[in-house]
């Protein structure tokens, strides 16, 4: 079946639209002098579920999900990177370190954040001359392992959810909270 041409079929795409809300929703909540996290932004939910259920439809939401996380995560990898430094020691740490932060944090039956962790240290850590079709492989072993029978696209959009989150925070920091240029960032990036 061809897939359709709208930008909720593109998980490239649609990362950097869930990364342009989430980041521009972010500084517009400190602009604000909001302390914590800003409110849900459920339009923001909408795209993203919206984009899954187009995939659903089509009969490719694993491969499709699969490929928006891998785009969420090498993004929020490469902000992380940035703020750290460009010091890949620092990295390290800073992911081990945050890979316990989430663990203990996450406390109920089904938790996203552990597989977020897996999937965002794969990312981090392609070897040198690794195939992409072995770091595929290496990225679809937790992201299935994490989808139950039947709750694939809540699964899914949890996982896609959490990075958009994360990376879009990291985006808002790195671009000082600008949003004009958090949203020449995006566009660029999206082409």
């Amino acid at each position: 079946m061809p897939e359709t041409t709208t930008a909720q079929s593109r998980p490239r795409s649609t990362a950097f639209t869930l990364l342009k809300m989430t980041a521009q929703g972010e500084a517009a909540h400190h602009a604000a002098g909001g302390e914590g996290p800003p409110p849900a932004d459920m339009e923001m939910y909408g795209v993203l579920t919206a984009a899954l259920e187009t995939w659903r439809g089509l009969g490719r939401l694993r491969p499709q999900a699969l490929d928006l996380i891998k785009w969420l995560a090498a993004e929020f990898a490469g902000y992380r990177t940035q703020i750290l430094g460009q010091d890949q020691d620092r990295f390290d740490s800073w992911l081990r370190a945050f890979g316990d932060e989430v663990s203990l944090a996450q406390r109920h039956l089904h938790p996203a954040g552990p597989t977020c962790v897996e999937l965002l240290t794969v990312v981090a850590s392609t070897p040198p001359g690794e195939r992409p079709e072995d770091r595929a492989a290496r990225l679809a072993v937790p992201f299935l392992a994490y989808l139950r029978h039947g709750s694939e696209l809540e699964d899914a959009r949890e996982i896609a959810l959490t990075f958009a989150l994360w990376a879009g925070q990291a985006l808002a920091t790195l671009m000082q909270y600008d949003t004009e240029r958090i949203a020449g960032y995006t566009q660029a990036r999206a082409s």
